[in-house]
């Protein structure tokens, strides 16, 4: 977890991608809680549909073969992802070499056999999901209580909206 938060507090380009794994786990809440904090993109799968709200401004819409062109865009220029119980189908990896290539991933899942089974990991953390969101949502907060510090830096943030927004607009 404290690896994960120190590649959250570098990222430029970050993506929370979400999967069935948070809806299994009942993680939505604590999902919507870490995102208050980091105001990160976040996409679903199709089996994660429902655990981030489609209403919020945060929202990329689904991801994959049949997702929106601003989810599938900001995965692959992502630099940080954080995968929140997600399996890497291949409806959203296509080719695994070309997915995501610059990304560090992070990869939250109860089952072990799941971590870096079709996608290598940086960051596995085996468990389940809402106990380990919980836990980052409480290791987010402690570290950056009392900082000026925003996860991550605003300034990056900032760009990587505006790149988002243009993909939204265009498509």
């Amino acid at each position: 977890i404290k690896r994960a938060i120190t590649e959250i507090m570098q990222a430029k380009k970050p993506v929370i991608y979400a999967g069935g794994g948070a809806i299994a786990s009942n993680a939505e809440e604590e999902l919507i809680q870490l995102n208050e904090i980091l105001d990160v993109p976040v996409t679903n799968t199709l089996m994660g549909l429902g655990a981030y709200p489609g209403s919020d401004q945060q929202f990329l819409g689904m991801l994959g073969m049949h997702g929106f062109y601003e989810a599938n865009m900001a995965m692959h220029h992502a630099d940080v992802i954080l995968a929140v119980g997600v399996r890497f189908d291949d409806r959203v990896t296509n080719t695994v070499s070309k997915f995501c290539p610059g990304a560090k991933i992070i990869h939250i899942d109860i089952d072990p056999a799941s971590i870096a089974k079709i996608v290598p990991v940086d960051v596995p953390i085996v468990g389940p999901v809402d106990t380990i969101l919980a836990e980052l949502d409480k290791q987010v907060v402690l570290q950056t209580e009392g900082s000026d510090r925003a996860l991550p830096d605003p300034d990056s943030l900032n760009e990587w909206w505006t790149q988002i927004n243009s993909w939204r607009e265009a498509h």
